[in-house]
């Protein structure tokens, strides 16, 4: 059987307010075609399907339009799982229905192990994998709260619950596995930061867990898993080296740091659980995307030669000048007018944001983020070190749970 596995989609994601939807459109329309050349059997998204818990229209509907595509194509079975950045309830409203249409979909983590455990038949209809579909695991799905606890403590209570849990539904998963009597693959996903991951400046992968430092050792996962397919990291990679356990990274550049890189998807060949191959297959370039540094003189002369191969590229530009250059952004984006090459970006490591914007004396409310405004109610306060750390871990989780109820409310 052929498994395809996929995360990291971010549909509606934008970089510095330039939409994507044309650059999505095209990778699944590449994606649908490479199930049917290759003839997948099951197609694996490990979550973050969307780039917020309030996806645009548009991006619900290239998602579902894409499911109908894919569910009529060679592959047999989908399975999607819920990230940190999708709404659950959302990803799981259309269960019931996609269940005739042979997707799965999961955005909560049940509390039952065996309801995240499924087999999936071969095309001769008998077993030929099992799948343990797992979600992304939110703080209070994998620990108790203890009063008292340390920042420490809570961390160490986290990974220990993501263990236990990956534990319970990999015993069950065998449970299964000996009562077919076939010793067929167990395949899980999962949603998470692994201890060892690799991630680069600007690749628009966010904390796990908001407010903490959580992450998870290799002997979180339970050695019955033959396969293990996850998403959050947006590099492909290797968890601690094993073929077996693998990122499939994001397929587009999340930001002006992955420009130039590499991204895949990955097919997996299983022949049964002792013979399994991965492969990664490169996602063609669908936008380029630059990152520019250098003197203003060097990015002016730089941008005129690319006006003049006038290809489609997005841009960030870095001064690496210590002149204070008046309307430097203005003058380098005036260089380019009229041609295919976009600007979105300037910035100065030397500068100041007052010599690269217009100046402001006041500052507005409204331009701060919740978590900026709690930061200076704490420097109002003077709380610093150890306690400062756990009183914004709180925030942000209680800020994240209200943000959760308030989507799942409409």
């Amino acid at each position: 059987m052929k498994i395809l596995h996929t995360s990291d989609w971010h549909l509606g994601n934008q970089i510095c307010g330039h939409k994507r939807y044309e650059e999505h459109e095209q990778f699944l329309s590449w994606l649908f075609s490479l199930i049917n050349r290759e003839g997948v059997d099951v197609l694996i998204v490990a979550g973050d399907i969307f780039d917020t818990t309030t996806p645009p229209n548009r991006s619900l509907e290239q998602y579902y339009q894409f499911l109908a595509r894919a569910a009529g194509s060679s592959c047999r079975h989908i399975v999607i799982t819920a990230g940190n950045h999708d709404s659950p309830s959302l990803i799981a409203a259309p269960r019931e229905l996609c269940k005739y249409l042979n997707i799965t979909v999961v955005g909560h983590a049940p509390e039952e192990p065996g309801e995240l455990v499924m087999v999936v038949k071969d095309r001769d209809g008998k077993p030929g994998l099992i799948i343990c579909p797992v979600p992304y695991l939110r703080d209070w799905d994998v620990r108790t709260m203890q009063a008292g606890e340390s920042a420490a403590e809570k961390t160490a209570n986290l990974v220990a619950g993501i263990k236990a849990r990956y534990h319970a539904i990999g015993s069950y998963a065998e449970r299964i596995r000996e009562e077919i009597e076939e010793l067929i693959p167990i395949i899980a996903t999962g949603h998470l930061f692994a201890a060892g991951g690799i991630t680069r400046e600007d690749d628009g992968s966010r904390d796990l867990y908001l407010g903490t430092l959580a992450c998870v050792g290799a002997d979180a996962f339970p050695s019955c898993i033959d396969y293990l397919a996850l998403g959050h990291l947006h590099l492909p990679q290797r968890v601690c080296g094993n073929d077996r356990m693998r990122y499939s990274g994001a397929p587009l550049p999340m930001g002006f740091g992955e420009a130039g890189q590499t991204k895949s998807v990955l097919m997996i060949d299983v022949h049964d659980y002792r013979n399994i191959s991965v492969k990664e297959i490169p996602v063609p370039i669908f936008q380029n995307i630059t990152r520019l540094s250098g003197t203003f003189e060097e990015i002016i002369q730089e941008l005129a030669r690319m006006k003049m191969e006038y290809t489609p590229v997005l841009v960030e530009v870095v001064l690496e000048d210590s002149r204070i250059i008046p309307d430097a952004a203005e003058k380098i984006r005036a260089i380019i007018q009229g041609s295919p090459v976009e600007v979105l970006k300037v910035k100065s490591r030397q500068l100041s944001a007052q010599a690269m914007q217009p100046a402001s004396n006041e500052e507005s409310l409204a331009g701060l983020s919740p978590e900026e405004v709690f930061n200076r109610r704490l420097d109002a306060a003077e709380i610093e070190g150890n306690d400062r750390r756990e009183y914004l871990e709180s925030f942000l989780e209680i800020y994240k749970e209200l943000l959760e109820e308030d989507n799942n409310s409409e």
